[in-house]
């Protein structure tokens, strides 16, 4: 979806051949414009992570990023 183009954008970019966590990936500027989507969504400042996780598990299931239990995300 467009509206979540650039927040794709940046956690494709910090995901590489190295597992990384969702530490790792809710840097400041992820973590800007997820709190972007959560006000334009209408969601609780508090839960802008669950728009992280949601766009994870929405890249995982398209098959872009795969999930090493334990480690973190990689990129297949």
């Amino acid at each position: 979806m467009i509206k979540y183009a650039k927040l794709d954008s940046e956690v494709l970019s910090a995901i590489g051949a190295q597992p990384t966590s969702f530490s790792e990936l809710f840097s400041p500027s992820v973590r800007q414009e997820c709190l972007v989507i959560a006000e334009a969504e209408g969601k609780h400042p508090m839960d802008v992570f669950r728009i992280l996780d949601r766009r994870l598990q929405s890249l995982r299931k398209l098959g872009v990023i795969q999930h090493v239990k334990g480690k973190g995300w990689i990129q297949p």
